[in-house]
């Protein structure tokens, strides 16, 4: 990461987005942003306006359900696509009522 950010932030002028992903909540992660003063901004994994999460989350259970019929890569594949298209498209036609409620609940935790 830091070849990237040393070429696109010569001055030091980013902030890291955190998603509060396990990964980045373990003591020698943390102490290593605070040591490096890394600013960091952070959603509390939440789903409200990213809407991969929604992506992950749909396909997961997808994946659940039909994993005893899962027979090859192809078909992975192809549930991957078939309900990314649809999904994510409809994703996109919610977040304006996405941003209202989080404005509303004032960045707090929505129904999304």
């Amino acid at each position: 990461m830091w070849p990237v950010i040393a070429r696109h932030f010569p001055a030091n002028n980013y902030i890291f987005r955190d998603d509060n992903a396990p990964v980045y909540r373990a003591c020698t992660t943390v102490e290593y942003k605070l040591r490096n003063k890394i600013k960091t901004l952070w959603p509390a994994q939440s789903p409200d306006l990213n809407k991969i999460e929604n992506g992950w989350q749909r396909l997961k259970r997808e994946l659940q359900n039909d994993a005893n019929n899962i027979t090859s890569a192809a078909e992975l594949r192809g549930i991957w696509e078939n309900m990314l298209v649809n999904y994510i498209k409809l994703l996109y036609n919610t977040i304006q009522r996405r941003l209202r409620a989080v404005l509303k609940a004032n960045g707090n935790a929505t129904k999304y």
